[in-house]
């Protein structure tokens, strides 16, 4: 189902939560319909909002799968051979971080609040950390504050790729079945140091 047609769906519901919540907010209900209240029209909210945001959000951004194509064969020019192909992968391609990265590039060069990032996954707790992710792979997203408020900023196109080493030596460090021997192998040939990967 395309997202208009999930506003249109969700709209009507929406909007009679909403006057329900407010009649009860004026009338001084009990406690717990005003909660039960809060919490259905909280939830209708979150999905009809994440539909609309998602009508100006294209099915595909070509500028995301770019450049995760630019960093992958990045990667596959320094390692391949010198490490498992299965290691030489980009992370982080979900439709989610995809959608995120369109919000962040429809508003390039200007402070994105996270409370409207939050809107396109219906208020997810993990979106910043989708965000977070986005940054580990190199791209140039500036985090600061403004006003009380956490705002994201896509200041260019262009990658950090000295992010690499990182982004492989996760995938190794992640594959829970690999000797420990063979796992600092594949290290010492990326150089890429564990602890100082968590200090970053």
């Amino acid at each position: 189902m395309s997202p208009l047609n999930d506003w249109n769906r969700l709209k009507p519901d929406t909007q009679l939560a909403v006057d329900k919540l407010l009649g009860q907010l004026r009338s001084g209900t009990s406690t717990q319909d005003l909660l039960d209240s809060y919490l259905y029209a909280k939830k209708l909210l979150a999905e009809s909002m994440q539909a609309f945001i998602r009508i100006g959000i294209e099915e595909r951004n070509e500028a995301f799968h770019d450049l995760r194509k630019q960093l992958h064969e990045e990667i596959r020019r320094r390692y391949d051979g010198r490490v498992p192909e299965k290691y030489l992968k980009v992370p982080y391609g979900s439709r989610v971080h995809e959608e995120l990265f369109t919000l962040l590039l429809q508003r390039r060069g200007t402070h994105v609040q996270a409370d409207l990032l939050r809107v396109v996954t219906a208020d997810s707790v993990h979106t910043e950390r989708r965000i977070r992710e986005l940054r580990e792979l190199g791209l140039d997203i500036h985090s600061s504050n403004e006003n009380g408020h956490d705002v994201y900023t896509l200041r260019s196109l262009d990658i950090d790729t000295s992010f690499i080493p990182t982004i492989v030596g996760n995938l190794i460090k992640k594959d829970k079945r690999l000797p420990e021997a063979r796992r600092q192998a594949f290290f010492n040939e990326i150089g890429y140091d564990p602890n100082a990967a968590k200090a970053r």
